[in-house]
C-alpha cells in the first residue's frame, strides 16, 4: 500500500514537473531544419514593446477639371499649357465638402478602425482623436505586421465583383453579408493548399450572384476539323477567348479573376486567392487574408486618411521587468523556504506545488490571449502570494483529521471574495492594462481552489498517510 502511494505521489509530481518544465523552459520541436517552440508566446502590451504612431489626417485631395473655349471637359496630356490666354479653364473640386468634414463622420471613422484592429488581433493598440480637426492618432506595437496593418487602416472598404472587360459594377458592398478565409487541398497539386475567400450575400446579392453565374462561365467550341483525330474526335477546347471573367475588387485592388463553372443558387462565393506548399507560407496567407475579410466585415470609411509615422521606444525596459518580476519572487521564496523549515518534507512538497500553480497560471495567460502588461503581473503575484496562503493553510491542518476544513477555506474564501468580484469586474473593462489585471486575476481565483483541491490536497493527504 505504502509503495502505491509513493508511486502516485510521484507520478503527480512528474505531472506538474512536466506543467513547470513547460511554462518557464518551453517545449521544442525539429521543423525544416531549425528548432522552433511550440508554447504559444506571451501577447506583450505596448509597455514591454517598441511602438509606432500613425498620425492621420483627412485627404487634402482637389480634383482639377481642364475646360476648353467651347465648354468640352480636355484630359490633362502632361505637355499643353492650360490657361486662360490659351483659352482653356480650370476648375478646382476638394475632395471633401465642408458638410463631410463632421466630427460625427470623424468618430464613425474611428470606430470602424478600432473594429478593424480589433478583429485582425494586433494587440494592444490606441486610438486618440481630435474632434475638431479630426486628427487620429494610433499607435501600435511594432513588429514585422504593423506596415501591413497601416494598409489596411487606410483602406476604404469598398468591395465588389465587377465585369473584368467592362469594368461594370455585378454586385456591390451593399449585397455583401460577411467574408472569411477558408482552405482546402489543391485539384492540381496535392501538396498544395488553396485559399479563398468565402463570401456570403444577402438575398438580393444571392440573386444577383445566381443570375450572373449563368453568364460569366467557361464555354467550349470543337476543335479545328484538322485536329480531329480518331482519339479526340468527342473531345472539345477551352478557349480563353470563349470565357468571360468577374473580378473581385477591394478599392482599386483586384484579389481575383475568375469565372463559375456552374449555376451558384446558395448565395455564397469560394473566391481563389492564392495557394501554398508549406505551413509556414500558408499561415502567413491566412493571416493576410483575415485582415482582409475583417476589412470587409466591417463599415466602409466616410473619409480617405493618410498617415505619417514615428517609431517610439518601450516604456519599460526587459531590464527592468526583470528586476520587477526578481523582487517578489525572492521574498516568496523566502516564505516557502520557511515553510520547509517548518514543516519539514511536506513544505518542500508543498513549495514545489506552489510554484506548479504559478506555472499552470502563466501557461493559462498565453492560451488565453490575455495581453500581459505591468498591472497583469501585479495580478499573477497578488495570486501567487494569495496561494501561498491558501496552501499554509492546508498545511496548519495536516496534523488535523481533514486537510481540507472547509470551516477554515470557508473563512479564507470569505475574506477573499472581494478580490475576486474585483477580478470579475476588471475583465469585462475594455482598457488593456485593466483587463489584463482583471483577467490574471479572475484566472488566478479560477485555479486557485481547482489546482489546489485535485492536486495540492490529493499529495498532502497521501503524504499525512
Amino acid at each position: 500500500m505504502k509503495s502505491l502511494k509513493k508511486i502516485q505521489i510521484t507520478a503527480i509530481l512528474l505531472f506538474v514537473a512536466i506543467i513547470i518544465f513547460a511554462s518557464f523552459f518551453g517545449i521544442y520541436k525539429k521543423e525544416d531544419f531549425r528548432v522552433i517552440e511550440i508554447i504559444k508566446k506571451y501577447k506583450l502590451g505596448m509597455q514591454f514593446t517598441d511602438k509606432i504612431v500613425f498620425t492621420g489626417n483627412v485627404k487634402k485631395d482637389e480634383e482639377k477639371t481642364i475646360y476648353d473655349s467651347e465648354g468640352n471637359i480636355v484630359e490633362d496630356d502632361r505637355e499643353t499649357e492650360y490657361t486662360e490666354e490659351n483659352g482653356y479653364k480650370i476648375e478646382t473640386t476638394k475632395l471633401y465638402n465642408e458638410e463631410e468634414l463632421t466630427p460625427q463622420n470623424y468618430k464613425l471613422t474611428k470606430k470602424i478602425i478600432e473594429k478593424r484592429l480589433k478583429g485582425m488581433g494586433v494587440g494592444e493598440y490606441k486610438v486618440d482623436l481630435n474632434e475638431e480637426t479630426g486628427e487620429l492618432i494610433i499607435t501600435l506595437q511594432n513588429n514585422d505586421e504593423t506596415h501591413e496593418i497601416e494598409e489596411h487602416m487606410e483602406q476604404k472598404g469598398d468591395f465588389s465583383i465587377i465585369d473584368k472587360e467592362t469594368e461594370e459594377v455585378l454586385i456591390g458592398r451593399d449585397q455583401i453579408k460577411s467574408a472569411k478565409v477558408v482552405y482546402g487541398a489543391s485539384q492540381n497539386d496535392a501538396s498544395s493548399t488553396v485559399i479563398y475567400l468565402q463570401v456570403k450575400f444577402n438575398k438580393e446579392g444571392a440573386k444577383k450572384l445566381e443570375e450572373i453565374s449563368q453568364i460569366y462561365v467557361k464555354t467550349e467550341e470543337p476543335k479545328n476539323e484538322e485536329e480531329i483525330t480518331e482519339e479526340t474526335e468527342e473531345e472539345s477546347e477551352e478557349t480563353t477567348d470563349n470565357i468571360k471573367y468577374i473580378s473581385v475588387q477591394l478599392d482599386d485592388e483586384t484579389l481575383s479573376s475568375t469565372y463559375f463553372g456552374e449555376k451558384m443558387s446558395s448565395g455564397v462565393l469560394y473566391v481563389p486567392i492564392t495557394q501554398a506548399s508549406d505551413s509556414e507560407t500558408l499561415t502567413k496567407y491566412i493571416k493576410e487574408m483575415n485582415n482582409i475579410a475583417t476589412v470587409i466585415n466591417n463599415d466602409m470609411l466616410p473619409l480617405d486618411y493618410e498617415f505619417n509615422e514615428e517609431e517610439v521606444e518601450a516604456n519599460v525596459s526587459y531590464k527592468n521587468l526583470y528586476i520587477g518580476i526578481a523582487i517578489p519572487s525572492a521574498i516568496l521564496l523566502i516564505a516557502c523556504i520557511y515553510l520547509i523549515i517548518k514543516f519539514k518534507i511536506k513544505g518542500f512538497v508543498d513549495m514545489f506545488l506552489q510554484i506548479g500553480y504559478i506555472a499552470l497560471l502563466l501557461l493559462v495567460i498565453r492560451y488565453t490571449n490575455v495581453i500581459t502588461t505591468i498591472q497583469g503581473i501585479i495580478g499573477i503575484v497578488v495570486f501567487a502570494f494569495i496561494n501561498y496562503v491558501f496552501n499554509y493553510i492546508l498545511l496548519k491542518n495536516i496534523n488535523e483529521n481533514e486537510i481540507f476544513n472547509w470551516k477554515t477555506i470557508g473563512k479564507f474564501a470569505l475574506v477573499t471574495t472581494p478580490v475576486y468580484i474585483v477580478a470579475i469586474i476588471l475583465s469585462f473593462n475594455k482598457i488593456t492594462v485593466i483587463n489584463s489585471l482583471g483577467m490574471s486575476m479572475f484566472w488566478g481565483s479560477f485555479f486557485l481552489y481547482l489546482y489546489n483541491i485535485s492536486i495540492t490536497k490529493t499529495v498532502l493527504e497521501m503524504l499525512k498517510k
